[in-house]
Formats: structure tokens, sequence, C-alpha cells
């Protein structure tokens, strides 16, 4: 190995402490998929290449990860110039491609343990076009103006440390000690078990995609202080400041995946197992696999290099589909594929609401998708469930670059396509310019992302609220699903650890199979509990033919930390989504809540839902007998003022629960909880008399939470409203879950008269 291209580890090292304090400073986001052992498992990693960053990422993730040093091959122009950058270079592993010996080089340190980054596009693809018309893996070279193929470097070198690795094989079996001890000179090895060790490891080919979220087009202080100090920066250096830099400096998702290992024997014919084999037996040095030197038989010769050069085709073609298939697609991904499609149909303008809900659809089609990786944005329903009442912050950042580029225009409700979409640019400009083009080509690999946006085009028009209905709903279930699966990390533990709670907090949406009711009932639960406080009731409502639908309040059901970051106005949206939902599949709804829920279940009424049969409040708080209540503000105030002090959490932050159900119910409650609980009754307080449906209104006489009054107190509040009043014999507050008093059979036949028409104004 020639000396300026000898790895040095210290450099090595000082370079990856050096990014991650970089990436600590600056929140650089960089997450890993997949398996993980996967970076101790292969050998070979194979990886797109869009901005100059991928060069380290994977080095720096591999050496964190596995403390192996990395080899990486660079275009020769970075070695020209500058020598100190030249040598550095060198020092951390980066090799010319031009290097003379490059195969045989990198085919030795991979046998010395050590692992190779490839990216078989051969330069930074900035358009992302890598498919030629027919489908087939290309990439375009706009100054050509045609396709070439991926390189098959990668293939030629996994098949010749795999060959060297049998080759070890058949000196060992036939105990040729001299060959082996020979080859263990020749690498530099300690001994004959690290050659051996080697050579028993499987070669695997890891191929893994880098994807970028979002391409962020802003000027940034690099390229601005590049432009004071050199008026004449060329095209190509300012978009890649703009660019390079704006990963970096601008809050951009890094999502690095590793795919399925790319198997050589997979595929491998007879006569080509058996050419290997007799290659093996003739190999004395790494060259000779590349050379062929010593065979003396030119024939042979000539079918071994066409042999080589067919496989290496063929796991070319297999790794480049790997790699393609590890994209993670995001919200731009799609956006983009959507007006680029309208475009080509000629549509110049379309109502915003319109294609929000095209995007929306397109969201949930791409989920069931199996195969296809979704940014983290795509699977937290709280980031895109907005989009389908027309509400355009999901898709705010994409629509912002888009119309900063001049590609799209938003006004009046109606997004318009320019002109500029259809524009062509050259490949040093198109990351700027045209995004969406960006998006679409790299997205245009994956055939079921595709498919499915494809269909949310086509179906948009005839979707059904029905359907809509269930596509909410799932990402109800979706919701609860990420929080309960984010609040479970080991960071939370602390509050977790005290959790009794063993009841499953998944929302319920239920119809009967023979529903006799034109009267669904939505189930509000209670401050620090979940839907499983609905579900004994909910059973009765389901066996009489009653479809329900049981909410889950943000927050709850999954950790109390989880609850600690909301408020209740969000737990207001939960109860509408709840109503819209039920109210696809009948006339009428009758919202029951259970104290909070009780409360929040008057609040939304007092907003005149057009289908609101009635309202049932169960012990909803006014007054607690908690008289520490009344400090909840100042606490809340303290907490948010000390929340950077860890000394104070469990002190001011929480406060520990006695709840009469623990298998149900938090043990901890978050002081934020409590003062939304505060916000939300003085809310409720001011909305009593905009109230004008039929109200029941129940409540314990002896209740250790609530103070009994409230019920009297909301019942005077009512004055517009026709009002129940039921009074339960009991010292417990969950008197809901426990079927205290018949509370089930007074709700029961309440909603039954609901039902029937038949209520009327009472004063009890």
């Amino acid at each position: 190995m020639k000396e300026e291209y000898v790895l040095h580890a210290p450099t090595y090292e000082w370079t990856v402490r050096l990014f991650s304090r970089l990436r600590k400073m600056l929140g650089i986001n960089i997450k890993l998929h997949g398996d993980p052992a996967l970076l101790a498992q292969g050998e070979i990693f194979l990886f797109n290449h869009f901005a100059h960053i991928e060069t380290f990422l994977p080095h720096y993730l591999i050496y964190r990860e596995t403390g192996a040093f990395c080899r990486c091959i660079a275009k020769k122009t970075l070695f020209k110039g500058n020598e100190s950058f030249s040598k550095y270079l060198s020092r951390v592993g980066v090799i010319p491609n031009d290097h003379d010996e490059l195969l045989p080089m990198l085919v030795a340190e991979i046998i010395r343990g050590r692992k190779v980054i490839i990216f078989p596009e051969g330069g930074m693809i900035k358009d992302r076009r890598v498919m030629n018309d027919k489908g087939k893996f290309m990439v375009y070279s706009r100054k050509t103006g045609a396709y070439r193929k991926h390189h098959a470097g990668a293939a030629v070198l996994a098949t010749a440390v795999d060959t060297f690795k049998l080759a070890v094989h058949t000196a060992e079996e036939a105990k040729d000690w001299k060959r082996i001890d020979a080859w263990v000179a020749m690498l530099g090895l300690k001994n004959r078990e690290h050659l051996l060790f080697s050579a028993r490891r499987s070669t695997k080919i890891i191929p893994g995609n880098i994807t970028f979220y979002p391409i962020n087009t802003s000027d940034n202080f690099l390229n601005k202080g590049a432009g004071f100090l050199s008026a004449e920066l060329s095209p190509r250096v300012n978009e890649e400041l703009i660019i390079e830099a704006n990963l970096l400096l601008k809050n951009t998702d890094m999502d690095m995946r590793l795919g399925k290992p790319v198997d050589l024997a997979e595929g491998r014919r007879w006569w080509e197992r058996n050419l290997q084999k007799y290659l093996a037996r003739n190999l004395n040095t790494v060259e000779d696999f590349f050379t062929l030197e010593g065979l003396n038989r030119p024939w042979v010769e000539k079918i071994i290099r066409g042999t080589i050069r067919r496989s290496s085709e063929r796991i070319r073609d297999k790794y480049m589909h790997g790699i393609y298939q590890e994209i993670t697609i995001n919200l731009s991904h799609i956006a983009s594929y959507i007006v680029l499609d309208l475009v080509d149909k000629n549509v110049t303008e379309i109502e915003a609401k319109k294609f929000y809900l095209i995007v929306y659809l397109a969201i949930k089609y791409v989920q069931q998708q199996s195969s296809v990786h979704l940014h983290r944005s795509l699977k937290n329903p709280e980031a895109y469930a907005d989009l389908v009442v027309g509400r355009k912050k999901p898709l705010k950042q994409f629509l912002e670059i888009a119309s900063e580029n001049g590609l799209i225009e938003l006004k009046r409700g109606k997004l318009k396509f320019l002109k500029k979409l259809n524009e062509g640019f050259e490949s040093d400009s198109v990351r700027i310019e045209n995004t969406i083009q960006v998006y679409v080509n790299e997205m245009a690999p994956v055939d079921n992302a595709v498919a499915a946006i494809s269909r949310a085009l086509n179906e948009h028009q005839l979707i059904s609220d029905v359907v809509l209905a269930e596509l909410h709903f799932d990402d109800e279930l979706r919701c609860y699903d990420w929080n309960h699966f984010y609040y479970s990390k080991p960071r939370f533990d602390e509050i977790n650890k005290h959790e009794t709670a063993t009841e499953s907090g998944r929302p319920f949406y239920i119809i009967p199979e023979e529903s006799r009711h034109d009267i669904g009932v939505v189930l509000v639960h209670g401050f620090l509990a979940s839907p499983a406080e609905m579900k004994p009731f909910s059973d009765k409502l389901v066996a009489a033919g009653y479809p329900v639908y049981g909410v889950r309040l943000p927050g709850h059901g999954t950790s109390p930390v989880d609850l600690r970051e909301r408020n209740w106005e969000e737990w207001l949206r939960v109860v509408q989504r709840g109503y819209e939902t039920l109210g696809t599949h009948v006339d009428r709804v009758c919202v029951v809540g259970f104290s909070t829920g009780g409360a929040l279940s008057l609040i939304f009424a007092s907003e005149h839902p057009p289908s609101l049969a009635g309202v049932v409040a169960i012990n909803a708080p006014v007054k607690f007998q908690n008289k520490t209540m009344r400090f909840v503000p100042f606490l809340h105030g303290m907490s948010r003022l000390m929340r950077w002090n860890s000394s104070f959490e469990g002190v001011v932050h929480y406060r520990s629960n006695s709840p009469e159900h623990i298998r149900v119910n938090y043990r901890n409650i978050p002081v934020r909880g409590l003062y939304e609980l505060v916000r939300m009754n003085h809310v409720l307080s001011h909305r009593l008399d905009s109230i004008h449906c039929s109200c029941l209104l129940m409540q314990s006489t002896n209740d250790p939470v609530v103070v009994p009054d409230s019920a009297r107190v909301l019942k005077d509040g009512l004055v517009n409203a026709d009002v129940d009043y039921v009074e339960i014999e009991s010292s417990r507050h969950g008197i809901l879950y426990e079927d205290k008093g018949e509370t089930h059979k007074v709700i029961m036949e309440y909603i039954e008269k609901l039902s029937e028409g038949v209520i009327h104004k009472e004063h009890l």
C-alpha cells in the first residue's frame, strides 16, 4: 500500500469526536434504521449520493456502533489543489478512484477487518434521476443527455473478497500453512487466526439509503459570508453552500436506513461456482484475482472474465434495487408527486382544501404498504391529520419553499401551479430551483408508494364519509401506538416505573352488526384514565345495538410524561373528531363523559354541533375536594420557571396519586395537567348558558374527588338546556366504571328516551 494512503487512526478518531460535538451543538438529527447488527456484520456498504455530507455519515455511525474503521472511494479531483486537505482525506480512510491498485487494496483492507463504503452512482446525483424511461436503474447525465449504468465495482470487489476467502478455506483444508503464512505476511496480519477468522465471515454487501428531509433552499450564513468575501461565486459553489449547509443548520432529518444484505451466492450458476473454485485454487496474491496471471490458459481467462462481468452486473442490479427501496418517504415526496401528476394532466390550479384531501388520502394509502419506509411525520398522525379539514400547517414548509422558488402560488384558497414546474434545470441548480422534481425523482423507484399516491389521485372524488371516518379512527390508533412507544423509552423510566395501569389505553370504535338505533354514543373518559374506564359501559351499549366510539384524550393511556405536554384544547378536539366520525353512521349522537370527560362534553355541547342529541355528564368537576387545587396555577408557573432544573423533577412537575382503579389510572399527576383542568373549568363556567340541548347530570353523594355540590352548580348554570339531575348514593368517584347505584341503567334509559324522541324538560 502506498504510504500516502495509509489510514491514520488518531486523525480518524478525533474527526469522529469533532463531528459528535458538532452534532450536539447544531442539533443534527441522524436516525439509523434497520438492523444495527448489520453495521458489524457488513463488509461493503453501498449508499446513494446526494450531498457531500453523505461521504462521512456512514463512517461516523459505523465507527460509533462498532469501533471499526472504514475506507471510502472519492473522486480524484478532491485530492488535487490542496496538499493538506489531500493528506487529511487519506488519513481518514478516503482513497481516490484513480488509484492504480484500488480494488486489490480494498480487498486487503476488508480482510484486515476494515469496512468499505462505496457510492455506486459514481458521484452526487443532485436531481436524483436514477431511472430511465423503461424503469431500469440508470444514472442520467445532463452533460451527455443520455443514461449510463451504475458502477459494478462494488460487485467485483465483493466477488474478489469472496474468492480470496474461498482460497484461504481451500488452503486450510489442504493444511497448506506455507501458503496461509505467506498471505498473513503479505496482509500484515498478526497471525494465522486473524486470517482464518476473516475468511470464515460471510461476505456481506449492505445496501443503504440516506434520505434528507426537508431540502431547504433558503440562504444561510455560510453562503452569505462566502458571497461577501467573493462576489464571483460560481453557481455550483453557491448551490452547494446553500444546500449542504442547510442540511446541517436548518433542522434537517437525516434518515440512514440499512437494507437486506445481498447474498453473492444467490442466483449463481453451477459453472460459476466451479469457476470460482478453480480461480481460488490458483490465487497466490490478492492481485491475481484482477490480473488472472498465472492461469496460463487464455481461453479460461476469457471465460472467467466474462463470467465475473455477468455475475457482477446481476449483483449490481440487486444492490441498486436494495438501495432505492430503502428511501424514507416523507410528506414532501407525496405532495410533490401529486403536484407534478396534476400538472401532467394540464391542471393549472386546484382548491387548496381538495389538494390537502388528496395528500391525506395518499398518506393513508401509503401507510398500508408494508414495504414502504415512512418518515416519522407520516407515522404520527398528529403531524398530518389536520390536512383533512383543510389546514395547511402540515404542508406549510413544503408550500413555503415551493412558493419561494416560484413553483406554486397559494392565493384565495387555491393552489396555482406555475410554469417553472415544467422547466428543465442543470444538475448544479436543480436542488434549489425545483425541489419538487427532486423529490419526485427520488421516490420514483418505490413502486408501491407511487401506486398508493396514484390511487389517492383517482379516488379522492369518490371517497365516502364512512371511509374517511374509518381512516380517521385508524389515525387515532396510530397516534396511541406512536405515543405509547415513544413514552415507554428508558429515559422516562423514573416516572413510568411507578405506574400500575395495565388496561389498554387504545380508543375503540364499534358498529354493531345489527345496529337498531339512529343514535350513537361517544364516550369520554376522565382525567388520568383512558378509554378502558368506559369499556364496561360500552359493552352494554353495543349489546343493546348502539354504535359506540370511545375517545382517548391526548396524553392519557400512555405515560404521565405524555400528559404533561398536553392542553385541554387538544382533549376537546378529540371529542369533536369522535362526534364527527360516529356521525357518519348515525343521524344523532349522544356524548357521555365521566368526570373531566363530562366537563369536556358540556363544553362541546356549547358549540352547538348540529346532530348532538344530548349530553351525559357524570361527576363533572366544578369544585374539587382537594383544597390545594387553588395553588395549581402557582405550582404550574414554578414548574415552567424551573423546568430546566432536573432537581425539581418529581417535586414541582408531578404529584402522587392514589387512584381508585390502579389498572386504569396514572399514579403520577403532572402539575401541567392539573393546570389544564383549571383552565378548562374556567371556560366551562362561562359557557353553561350557551348549551341548549338535553343534559343528564349525575353525581355521587359522597364523591371523594369532586365536591357533590358541583352538579347543582352546573344545573343552575344550564338555564337554556333540558336538564335531568340524578344523585347516586355512593362514596366512590368512579361510579360509571363500577356501575354504582345502577348508573349504567340510568344512562341507558336516558339514551333510549333520546332515541325515541321523548325527552322533555324536567327539573328534579
